[in-house]
Parts: structure tokens; C-alpha cells; sequence
């Protein structure tokens, strides 16, 4: 019944300067990393859980191209239901009514798209 208990061991490419970099880009540009390695990296560094939801956050501010979602998913994360609530009930409008964000371009002015 006596089972020891070994740490598992991780290779990483690059060594400890490399780790040392991935670290650092996880807690100040998490966004770069996929999702896999995302994971990846948030298991070997043993993270919090309030830790990864607040990477977790900033990924979703830097990659989602949907505001409405992008939105409604930070509400969820924020804990914030009243929001959330509003949020999807327009998310739900907008698809009932079959509505599509094709370009959100907020640097053009109205003076340049004519």
C-alpha cells in the first residue's frame, strides 16, 4: 500500500533562462501564449486559482474581437451578475436577430471614411 511519491520532472527547452522568460511573459503579456501552452505554463509555475483568473482576464481583454463578448466574459470573472445579465441579454437580441460584427474599426474617424 506504500506508494512513494516522486516529483514529475520537466524538460524545457532553453533551461532555466528560458523558464525564467515564459514566466515573465506569462504574468505581464499572458495573451501571447496559446491556449495549451497557457495551461501548460500556469501547471508548472503551481499558480493560484486567483491568480489564473486574473491572467485569464487580461487574455480575454488583449484577444477577443467580439466587445459584447469580450464583455460579458469579464462580467462572469468580475463576479459581476447584474452586468452579465445585461450583457447577454443583448448577445441573445443580437443573435436572435441574426446581427454579425464584421469590423470594429475605432481609429477611423468619420472625416477620414469618406
Amino acid at each position: 500500500m506504500n506508494r512513494s511519491r516522486r516529483q514529475s520532472f520537466t524538460v524545457i527547452d532553453g533551461g532555466k533562462a528560458e523558464l525564467e522568460r515564459k514566466k515573465r511573459l506569462l504574468f505581464n503579456q499572458p495573451w501571447v501564449f496559446d491556449h495549451d501552452e497557457f495551461d501548460r505554463l500556469c501547471e508548472l509555475f503551481k499558480l493560484s486559482y486567483s491568480e489564473i483568473e486574473g491572467l485569464i482576464g487580461e487574455r480575454i481583454r488583449k484577444r477577443a474581437t467580439d466587445p459584447l463578448e469580450r464583455d460579458a466574459l469579464l462580467a462572469i470573472i468580475e463576479g459581476d451578475h447584474a452586468k452579465f445579465e445585461r450583457l447577454n441579454a443583448i448577445l441573445e437580441r443580437r443573435n436572435k436577430l441574426g446581427i454579425r460584427v464584421i469590423a470594429a474599426d475605432a481609429q477611423q474617424s468619420p472625416a477620414q471614411s469618406s
